[in-house]
This record gives structure tokens, C-alpha cells and sequence, in this order.
């Protein structure tokens, strides 16, 4: 881990003190990088990996090569747009995209250009997935695939002669 590895790990923690600081209810993000560059005058910070970024909050995990966060007045990150084999995994969820946008205050990450999601063996895809963290919720518009049920969730058998 080099000075500017340790310096996002940083970065991370002083967002987490003020986050906790002022009350707010949005989880500490954490973020792992191999460099970070700070743009003073833009309120930006950019994240390299080498091979990847990560973004952790809770228990949801963004990674991609490049990320651009975003940081209001108080330091705390708003908005961070992903770049580059884009991968988030939440549980046995998992979706791939070109770009994914983590709003903050929304609690959402929106994935553009080609994203698919995998749920253990059922795999759609579709134009725009928009990922409610907060609800647990993914909405892909446009989707097509195949969705498997997990072991005990298949639809119970309809008897001979009943309606649907």
C-alpha cells in the first residue's frame, strides 16, 4: 500500500468522523484505492485502482477502475460516478455496467451501458438498473433474460381443474 493508498483510507475515515458528527443517517463510505488525486477548486476527488477502486458501504461493494466522487461543503461524499469494469455486489446480487452512478442522499446506484444483474442463477439485462439500496430493491427497464427461482421459492403446482 503506497502514501496515496493511505491517504484515501484517510479520506475515508475524516467522511465517516463528519457524517457521524452532524447526525446524518447515510452509513460511513469507504473507499480503497491505489491513487487519488484531489481537485480543490471542483470539490472532487479521483480515485485510481490499480486494478480496481473499491467503494464499500455496509454491506454493498461498487469497484471499477476509475471513480469520481463528488463532495459537498461539508467534505461528505454526494455523488461518485464509476468508471470501467463496473461491478456492484450486494448479497447474491450482483450487476456489471459500463458506469454506475452512487447518489449518496439518494441511497441509489444507477448503471448505464449494458448492465446486467445476476441473482445465483437468473441473469437479465437491460438498459438503465437502478439499485435502491435502501429498499433492497432493483429496477432494470427494458429487461430480458432468464429468472431462475431459488430453492423453495418456485410457484406451488396448480392442481388439475383450478383457475389461475
Amino acid at each position: 500500500m503506497n502514501v496515496l493508498a493511505a491517504a484515501a483510507g484517510a479520506l475515508a475515515l475524516v467522511l465517516s468522523a463528519r457524517t457521524a458528527a452532524q447526525g446524518t443517517q447515510r452509513p460511513p463510505v469507504r473507499i480503497d484505492a491505489e491513487e487519488v488525486q484531489y481537485l480543490y477548486k471542483d470539490n472532487k476527488v479521483v480515485f485510481v485502482g490499480k486494478p480496481l477502486v473499491k467503494l464499500t458501504r455496509e454491506d454493498t461493494v461498487l469497484t471499477c477502475k476509475r471513480l469520481v466522487a463528488e463532495s459537498g461543503a461539508d467534505g461528505q461524499i454526494r455523488r461518485a460516478v464509476c468508471t470501467g469494469d463496473v461491478k456492484l455486489v450486494r448479497g447474491s446480487r450482483e450487476a456489471t455496467c459500463e458506469t454506475a452512478t452512487f447518489d449518496n442522499q439518494a441511497n441509489t446506484v444507477v448503471c448505464r451501458g449494458n448492465p446486467v444483474l445476476r441473482d445465483g442463477r437468473s441473469v437479465v439485462e437491460g438498459e438503465e438498473l437502478t439499485y435502491d439500496l435502501g429498499e433492497d430493491k432493483a429496477v432494470l427497464s427494458h429487461a430480458k433474460g432468464v429468472v431462475v427461482p431459488s430453492p423453495g421459492q418456485e410457484p406451488a403446482a396448480r392442481r388439475k381443474g383450478a383457475t389461475p
